[in-house]
């Protein structure tokens, strides 16, 4: 469908507070117009959500969180936020925001670069900026000359614009986008899968240090190209010939691979000196050091180079993925769910399996059992064995032999009464105190043990004494209210939540999840998704990470809305320490999919899966729970949409 059919006419009232004067763009998620206030005539934006996101109230209430995080969010170059509401007339949705008039940073780069001491005044203001982002811990994600508006065509002025797939960095949802997400040539190497691909207020750091670079020239950084181009120019610090000079020491900090080696904080950016040098730590490695001959120990420690950097796993997914058709973007994940009736219509994978993916990830060969080396009795495993000493008897007296011992009376050996006994008293042995749990643990049992029926399923992401990361499954919002309620009883603070509504066919799978031990409680298993929304006709991508070979297989699983289960093991490329996907999907009606995957770890996990035949998610793991022992498995949920 054109989505020019769908757009408001000019004159269109929403609660008789904004009137429609023109339509400016389309995203995936929503349509942005230009508007004003009725009461005051000043201009505002409209962002307004698609009819087919509207009916999901998951998405509905990440459009509220997104209200609510910017609405705090107060700083002359970032864009006002003002309210999030319904217009009951037409039922539609829509976030009411400042209008910004003026070109974008790119519109003006495409006229030449900017003055240096333009694009210095231009750091400082968005790195200001960022940084009042950053404390209210939320991450921008998106940076691009694109995002940024010349109000007025004034550097000074300058604005940040569209928050759409900002994410909370406190465990929240991530908030949705409006279309324009995710630009290829701006993502830092932690948003392509570099770092276990935890996205930081660094990154953020990263693509303000590309959009610096370009303002500085009026070119894009060569950070583009084909999928493998675009990871592996990210894997060192990009060209920077003909940037001005002074510039040189922070964009060499703020575009380290990693993330470690970049600058702390978007003020430490901010409050750089045209000109000055990075005092970064890996400076400290090409200083010439003169130490005392004998330095104290603690100094020593202090004098020591660090560590040398050390890349992360490279992710062998499709980063064609990278925010083209809508609200996905690389390294963006927030989940959605729905409680849509079940469907007939069933997502189809319509590419075989590559000839080149392992049925199985292969297991080193130096942790098999048959390899495991016993212990040896030499060497410093070994054992030393200590001598009994002879028993000596007490009624034996030495003799010398050959002589007869004569005339010589015998000592006299005192003779003592033999005490009275006294009664042995048995002593009550003490007993041992109980254990006392650690926070962490407590928090997990907590959550593991919470009994609210078959069709809930709680995950731990992130654990610590007095924070708690909580990933849910269910197919009513009800028990997660309660949830929330009793772990805030119990443990005394609240949890961050995050929910995912599954569809009543899915429940055998939930069922199946809360029969099996925890991937996120001790162990690392974690499935992360490259995008969590798809449109239809694009690929599914994503990887499993904290996967150790030796204690069995690994198998993926998706589960559509109507509780059909298809076998995504086929696909899977292990590497070390986990492996990547990249399964194309394709939907054969309009309507919406909720998807829910599910990767495990068990013996022979790979030929049991495929030698299942039932297709419903309930003979299913039935089975299944019956053929092998699981010995962890983690979930997550995506959507397919039209």
């Amino acid at each position: 469908m054109n989505p020019a059919d769908n757009l408001l006419p000019t004159g269109t009232r929403l609660n008789n507070l904004y009137e429609i004067e023109e339509h400016i763009a389309d995203g995936g998620i929503g349509t942005v117009y230009r508007a004003r206030d009725v009461e005051s005539g000043d201009p505002v934006a409209i962002k307004v959500l698609l009819a087919s996101f509207a009916r999901d109230p998951m998405i509905l209430d990440l459009f509220k969180r997104e209200a609510k995080i910017l609405r705090k969010l107060k700083h002359d170059a970032l864009t006002q936020y003002f309210v999030f509401a319904k217009e009951p007339t037409l039922g539609i949705y829509y976030l009411a925001m400042e209008f910004v008039g003026g070109p974008s940073l790119s519109k003006r780069l495409e006229a030449g670069p900017l003055e240096p001491e333009a694009v210095y005044r231009l750091l400082q203001r968005t790195a200001g900026a960022l940084q009042a982002v950053h404390d209210r811990e939320v991450i921008h994600r998106d940076l691009s000359p694109d995002n940024i508006i010349l109000q007025n065509g004034d550097v000074g002025q300058a604005k940040i614009i569209d928050f759409g797939i900002s994410r909370a960095n406190t465990g929240g949802p991530t908030i949705i986008g409006d279309g324009f997400a995710g630009k290829v040539n701006y993502v830092s190497p932690e948003q392509v899968g570099f770092y276990d691909g935890k996205v930081t207020a660094r990154s953020d750091i990263y693509s303000l240090g590309l959009v610096i670079a370009e303002a500085l020239t009026g070119k894009q950084l060569d950070m583009g190209g084909t999928q493998a181009q675009i990871v592996e120019k990210r894997r060192s610090v990009p060209s920077l010939e003909g940037i001005d000079n002074r510039f040189r020491p922070l964009l060499e900090a703020m575009l380290q691979p990693d993330p470690a080696n970049r600058p702390a904080t978007m003020a430490e950016v901010a409050e750089w000196t045209l000109g000055a040098p990075m005092n970064r730590q890996d400076a400290a490695a090409d200083r010439t050091i003169i130490r005392p001959s004998a330095p104290p120990p603690e100094q020593s420690a202090l004098d020591e180079s660090p560590q040398p950097v050390r890349w992360g796993r490279r992710i062998m997914v499709a980063l064609s993925l990278l925010g083209f058709a809508g609200v996905g973007a690389a390294g963006v994940y927030f989940l959605v769910g729905q409680t849509v009736p079940e469907q007939e219509n069933k997502p189809v994978l319509v590419a075989p399996p590559r000839e080149n993916a392992p049925e199985k990830p292969v297991a080193p060969t130096n942790l098999t059992e048959g390899n495991e080396q016993k212990p040896t009795e030499t060497g410093n495993n070994q054992v030393p064995v200590i001598p009994t000493p002879p028993e000596t008897r007490i009624d034996e007296a030495p003799t010398e032999t050959g002589k007869e011992i004569t005339n010589i009376a015998p000592p006299a050996i005192p003779t003592q009464e033999k005490p009275p006994e006294i009664p042995t008293q048995e002593i009550p042995t003490q007993e041992k105190p109980p254990e006392v749990l650690k926070p962490e643990d407590r928090i997990r049992n907590f959550v593991s043990g919470y009994q609210a029926g078959d069709c809930m399923y709680l995950q731990p992401v992130e654990i610590a004494s007095r924070s708690a990361e909580i990933e849910g499954f269910a197919s009513r919002t009800p028990p997660f209210i309660s949830f929330d309620s009793d772990f805030t009883q119990n443990l005394g603070f609240e949890a961050k939540i995050q929910v995912n509504l599954v569809s009543d066919a899915q429940c055998p799978a939930i069922a199946f999840l809360r029969a099996t031990p925890q991937g996120g409680a001790k162990t690392n298993l974690k499935l992360d998704m490259q995008r969590t929304v798809i449109p239809n006709g694009e690929n599914m991508a994503g990887r499993i990470s904290g996967y150790d070979p030796s204690t069995g297989g690994l198998g993926l699983l998706f589960i559509s809305s109507s509780g059909e289960v298809s076998n995504l093991s086929p696909y899977l490329q292990s590497d070390d320490g986990g492996a990547g996907f990249v399964v194309p999907l394709s939907l054969n009606a309009s309507s919406d999919e909720t998807g829910l995957i599910i990767a495990m770890v068990g013996t022979d996990i790979v030929s049991t899966l495929a030698k299942l035949r039932d297709k419903q998610a309930a003979p299913y793991f039935e089975k299944l729970m019956h053929e092998v022992p699981v010995l962890r498995a983690t979930a997550t949920t995506v959507k397919v949409v039209p």
